[in-house]
């Protein structure tokens, strides 16, 4: 009998089940397509079928509420639940593992240059405040350039009320102020900037973080620190030059950094490292990009230093309360770019991260292996 790949579904197909790979394995596992409709009825599917593999989507989250509800219905036939994609903070891997049997795998390293890409264009926009120069060129002056130029030079106190919430004021032409570009190069007091030779802390150095440091390095010539809680990495596994950061209680770490880029992963001992003491060790004017896990951030904090200027701007893929509304006071600032956690999102991660999740599933239930990305 075939080992059976549990696939739950409702209106949105998420598996590449075109490619040879996937038909080189019809055979040999039985692919059940489960369409969801409630938990009861899906506890009762687990009670009784003998799945041997759950293949974990994002509409299962959506309409069922993910894995972790389940855990005390699973049978006991269920050897792995494979993730296709990086995080796994939904679930306790080590208690699946040494309670259930269960191994838990994602896509490994795969995902690593979609994210970083992203990362990179977070932080052009938090120096550039591109988000802001968009939003200015469509919709507050559409189509005129040198009308969305006269926002340049504007204080903190140059800010109005717009649609509920605070926008910079356009300077006008017959404003008496003086200005001197080269050091007003501001929108209602937030500087737009260049990257290029600034420095940059990122936290959490995996192989996103190194693989982001690297495009930080040769892109902008910026000077690359870290913190990463497994010890430095040596400089030849890097391939450039970058500064380990062994503390995060020290002032040392923070107080020289003009960006800092969270790729950390989910857990109680990263939970909101971005506070209000942290950002008190920073420099005043710093930037903040994370593609991590939105956990990892008081949202609260990062506004009060928005409000505050201690944050010039930031830019934000992840966020707390993923599953229902963002902080709905992210949305209303101009100073910050938002996107809807879509980090590895793209055409060609579809067809890589099922090629990798059959990988694992055919080393678990065909080789009686233990998955080629273990994540517990």
């Amino acid at each position: 009998m075939r080992p059976k790949v549990l696939i739950p579904y409702q209106q949105t197909w998420e598996v590449a089940s075109h490619i040879p790979e996937w038909e080189k394995l019809k055979d040999k596992l039985d692919f059940i397509e489960y369409k969801m409709t409630n938990a009861d009825d899906f506890r009762e599917y687990l009670h009784s079928n003998d799945i041997a593999a759950l293949w974990v989507t994002e509409e299962f989250f959506r309409v069922l509420g993910g894995p972790t509800p389940y855990i005390e219905d699973y049978p006991s036939s269920l050897r792995v639940i494979a993730v296709p994609w990086v995080g796994c903070d939904f679930i306790d891997g080590k208690m699946l593992l040494e309670k259930y049997n269960i191994y838990l795998c994602n896509i490994g390293p795969h995902a690593v240059d979609n994210v970083t890409d992203l990362a990179i264009h977070l932080v052009v926009s938090c120096f550039r405040l591109t988000s802001f120069w968009e939003y200015c060129f469509r919709f507050s002056e559409p189509g005129s350039i040198d009308e969305c130029k006269k926002y340049v030079g504007g204080t903190s106190k140059d800010q109005i009320t717009k649609d509920g919430a605070l926008y910079p004021q356009k300077l006008d032409d017959d404003q008496s102020r003086f200005l001197n570009l080269a050091k007003d190069f501001n929108v209602a007091g937030k500087k737009v900037d260049s990257p290029t030779k600034k420095t940059a802390l990122i936290l959490g150095f995996g192989s996103i973080g190194q693989n982001i440091g690297s495009k930080l390095k040769f892109s902008f010539d910026m000077k690359i620190k870290y913190y990463k809680r497994s010890g430095e990495v040596p400089r030849e596994q890097l391939g450039y030059d970058a500064i380990y950061c062994s503390d995060l209680q020290s002032a040392d770490t923070w107080q020289d950094v003009d960006v800092i880029v969270l790729a950390l992963p989910g857990s109680p001992s990263t939970d909101d490292i971005i506070n209000d003491s942290s950002l008190g060790m920073c420099k005043d004017g710093v930037r903040i990009v994370n593609v991590g896990r939105g956990s990892c951030i008081d949202e609260d904090a990062l506004i009060s230093a928005l409000d505050s200027g201690k944050v010039n701007s930031c830019g934000l893929d992840v966020y707390k309360n993923e599953e229902t509304l963002i902080n709905e006071k992210f949305l209303k600032r101009w100073d910050v770019t938002l996107l809807p956690h879509i980090g590895s999102a793209v055409a060609d991660m579809m067809v890589r991260q099922t090629i990798i999740t059959l990988d694992n599933i055919e080393d678990i239930l065909l080789k009686n292996g233990e998955g080629i990305y273990r994540a517990n």
